[in-house]
């Protein structure tokens, strides 16, 4: 009957009880919020009180809606009572212990970044990557490349499908947790751990051992992917806290970090390495129509040529097209785009309006990297070879001998500081700022970019442009000469010197090798660059050093190989500083006497493929020569050649050999097995020696054990009577364990070349013009070497451990290779005129096979099975 009552009072109740359970709502809401700036979520208890909340809110709202517009008492009374009832025991539990939780993370989040165009090369990369995912050996795979190739965005590529396949949630996911954290050049450990900490919602520790335990705990059990970009050198993922890395049917464990620098790869101890490359030129015009825009390309007829040219000198760089793309969208002008192309040709890229230096200073951490200075210097020398030229490794090293960053003098013999070369080499291609060349075992080259980055580095950064200058036709300013430092002209149509500039008082490099055209160096040219230290005139038409190169006092490097100087001046023994002099397949040289003892500092002097009649003043030198070059005609001179202590032979030519009958005993003390030629030669040519019919190569049982360890290159070249190389004693692999190159060429009498099997360094065996050679390797005769005895030479696996170049030409009787061999490394084979060979030496199983030269009639000829042809006919070039 109470209902029945004025529900004013009850109403009025209600309504303050409400208010103050709204109140608490708002405080429940406060905490959650700030709980969920630390990361956290509600808890579900404080959810379902909030949503009870929200219902008794709106009840009571009806309630006092339906009272105002006068609703029968007795429901009125009966609602306010129940609901009074709710709103205060929703107010007794509003006190919560948490109202929120840690938030635990996505399994894969969204890396910010613009993706590039779906490309096979792209494809081809996120392909091997897929393989390393769902390979359960696999832990570690690094990425490297040069800067700007595409290394972070093929990473954040990866972290995007392994997203879209996540929320597509039509199977398990492959990973609990997808970290991606950046390392960069200045690395810290903390920073890393709280990227990480930060990337899975753990809270945030002072100590880094603490941080350390807890992405450990959160991780140990779990399946986890740590995408680490950037990285400059190791990091130590057990002290970032990254648990042991485990894989199981439960769980994958996997790193894929990205890196400039092929050494940390090693460092980071990666079970598999991927090196990405830059575009192919279909793929950079694609990236690049897609940065420039179709409505600029269209904008006039000539701008798709001119874009085209543009690309080319970008090549295939992704971050150069990218760059330069964007910077030409808006340049809708011929005249734009071939000013782009000028400074682009200038190796100014910065110049382009809207670049700047994004491209360069993007780059210069790979060189800022470069902690050793030698090596920093070495890098910006490369530059001074024209674009996409390809470098011979030995040029190179010679150049870094010629400007002091190779020191001669302080090692045994020249090999060695050759050995240190290399080394240097490895360092820059390690950190991408060399790469492989034509012949990638000899030859390295820039990338037309990276090129571009030596160039301004060298410039102080664009603050001195002309201190590196490179000539073709365009001649250096006048106001520029005094800044010139180092001038290239390799490869230039330069003449003579009267259109170079002639007071540069402070250049020390010329360069004019490979100058067809250049004939004449000037009268007074000399006198206006004292302080040269270089100088390079090899493959030149010049045929006469002036007197007056006596003037060039701190000349340390004089290179005059393959021209047309036949004698050289006295005055060139006013160099006392001259270190290398090279004289490199010259016919012949005159050499005044006295000139060579006045050379103080002399440490090589190379006439490799030159005559010189005097070569036994350098027996007067004081000190001593690290690698000397030398033909030599006669058997007594190769005695007396023994028998010189200071000279230490490097390249050594024998020919002719006039009425010299008896089997050539290279072995001999009085020939190569004396101590001054063993340890040092690094290049063995005999040559012309019409009468030599045996080369034999027999140890003397002495005490010091029989091998010519650093010979590298050996040719065995018009020798008509040559029938048989004897080993005995000896083994070619001690003997010869270094031994990279041989050549045989018209040696008509040689039957086979069974003992080559036995190279364990050979890497490119040519044989022309053997008339008598029917087969290389002899299977059917026993081959002893030092008393070991081999059959069945075809079947050993240690035949041919190395080659990778295999040439055979003119051989007109020459019907078999040998046995069928493995070839484990093999990757180019000629077959040029041997029309009577009729198979291969090996079968269609060869792993590292690139190309087949051979003519068509030849190949349709082979005796091999229809299956063997068709897997080995994309091979095949004509």
């Amino acid at each position: 009957m109470g209902y029945l009552r004025d529900p004013g009072p009850r109403i009025i109740e209600l309504t303050e009880a409400n208010i103050g359970l709204q109140a608490k709502r708002e405080d429940t809401n406060d905490k959650i919020r700030s709980a969920e700036r630390r990361g956290e979520t509600p808890t579900h208890d404080v959810q379902d009180w909030l949503r009870k909340v929200a219902a008794i809110n709106k009840k009571v709202s009806k309630i006092q809606t339906d009272h105002e517009n006068g609703t029968f008492c007795w429901c009125i009374n009966r609602r306010a009572v129940k609901s009074l009832a709710k709103v205060c025991a929703l107010v007794n539990d509003s006190e919560f212990g948490n109202v929120a939780t840690r938030l635990p993370p996505n399994g894969v989040q969204e890396v910010p970044a613009e993706l590039p165009l779906a490309n096979p090369t792209m494809l081809s990369y996120l392909s091997q990557l897929h393989d390393f995912l769902n390979d359960d050996e696999s832990r570690i795979f690094g990425i490297w490349g040069m800067g700007g190739v595409g290394k972070t965005t093929l990473l954040r590529s990866l972290n995007k499908e392994l997203l879209c396949s996540s929320e597509a949630r039509n199977a398990l996911p492959m990973f609990d947790h997808v970290i991606w954290a950046v390392a960069s050049k200045d690395y810290k450990l903390e920073k890393l751990q709280r990227d990480i900490s930060n990337w899975l919602h753990l809270p945030l520790c002072e100590d880094i051992n603490q941080q350390a335990t807890e992405i450990w705990h959160f991780l140990e059990n779990k399946s986890f992917l740590l995408l680490l970009d950037d990285l400059w050198q190791r990091v130590a993922l057990a002290d970032l806290g990254i648990p042991q890395l485990t894989q199981n049917e439960t769980k994958k464990q996997k790193v894929v970090f990205t890196t400039q620098f092929e050494g940390v790869c090693g460092q980071m101890q990666a079970w598999r390495m991927m090196k990405v490359e830059c575009l192919n030129e279909e793929e950079a015009w694609w990236l690049f129509q897609d940065k420039v825009g179709e409505q600029t390309l269209q904008a006039h007829a000539m701008i798709p040529q001119l874009a085209q040219v543009v690309v080319k000198e970008c090549d295939g760089l992704p971050l150069a097209l990218v760059l330069i793309g964007s910077a030409m969208s808006t340049k809708k002008t011929p005249r734009e785009w071939r000013d782009a192309i000028t400074l682009l040709k200038k190796s100014q890229p910065y110049g382009i309006q809207g670049i700047g230096d994004n491209i360069l200073s993007k780059l210069k951490f790979s060189y800022d990297n470069l902690t050793d200075k030698i090596l920093s210097e070495c890098f910006l020398l490369c530059s001074l070879w024209p674009e996409d030229h390809s470098i011979s490794k030995t040029e190179l090293i010679e150049c870094w001998m010629g400007h002091g960053l190779v020191d001669e003098k302080e090692f045994d013999n020249i090999n060695e500081a050759y050995d240190s070369g290399h080394a240097l080499i490895g360092g820059l291609q390690a950190a991408c700022l060399l790469e492989p060349g034509y012949n990638k075992d000899r030859e390295v080259k820039m990338h037309d970019v990276v090129r571009d980055l030596a160039l301004w580095i060298a410039s102080d950064c664009g603050k001195r442009p002309k201190r590196f200058i490179f000539i073709s036709y365009v001649i250096a300013s006048k106001d520029s000469q005094a800044a010139v430092e180092k001038m290239s002209l390799v490869g230039s149509e330069v003449g003579d010197t009267s259109s170079l500039p002639s007071n540069c008082f402070n250049l020390k490099t010329l360069m004019l090798q490979g100058s067809m055209s250049f004939m004449l160096i000037m009268k007074g040219f000399f006198q206006g660059i004292p302080a040269l230290t270089y100088l390079n005139l090899s493959c030149t038409a010049i045929h006469e050093l002036p007197q007056e190169i006596g003037l060039l006092r701190n000349l340390r490097y004089l290179n005059i190989s393959y021209t047309q100087i036949r004698s050289l001046p006295l005055q060139l023994s006013n160099l006392v500083e001259l270190r290398f002099l090279l004289l490199r397949d010259l016919e012949n040289i005159e050499i005044p006497n006295g000139l060579l003892e006045k050379l103080v500092m002399l440490s090589v002097i190379d006439m490799t493929d030159t005559w010189c009649k005097n070569w036994f003043e350098l027996s007067r030198l004081r000190g001593c020569l690290k690698g000397v070059g030398i033909v030599l005609e006669s058997i007594e001179d190769l005695h007396r050649l023994a028998q010189l202590p200071n000279v230490l032979t490097w390249r050594l030519g024998l020919r002719k050999l006039v009425g010299f009958n008896e089997p050539l005993q290279l072995l001999s003390p009085l020939q190569l097995g004396s101590r001054s030629i063993r340890f040092s030669i690094q290049m063995l040519k005999i040559e012309s020696c019409e009468s030599l019919e045996v080369v034999s190569m027999e140890c003397d049982g002495g005490g010091d054990k029989c091998s010519l360890s650093r010979l590298e290159e050996v040719e065995l070249r018009s020798l008509p009577e040559l029938k048989e190389i004897v080993w005995r004693g000896v083994c070619p692999a001690e003997m010869l364990p270094s031994l990279t190159m041989l050549t045989i060429s018209g040696c008509h009498n040689l039957s086979n070349l069974s003992w080559v099997i036995r190279l364990p360094s050979l890497e490119d065996l040519s044989v022309y013009r053997c008339s008598s050679m029917e087969q290389i390797v002899d299977a059917d005769n026993e081959i002893s070497f030092d008393g070991e005895e081999v059959n069945d030479v075809g079947a050993a696996s240690w035949a041919f451990p190395s080659l990778r170049r295999l040439c055979l030409r003119d051989l007109r009787r020459l019907r078999v290779f040998g046995e069928s061999f493995a070839f484990p490394s093999l990757e180019i084979i000629y077959v040029i005129n041997c029309p009577k060979l009729k198979a291969l030496p090996f079968g269609k199983e060869i792993r590292n096979l690139k190309v087949i030269w051979g003519d068509r009639q030849w190949w349709e000829n082979l005796d091999m099975q229809d299956e063997d042809r068709a897997a080995l006919q994309p091979y095949l070039k004509e």
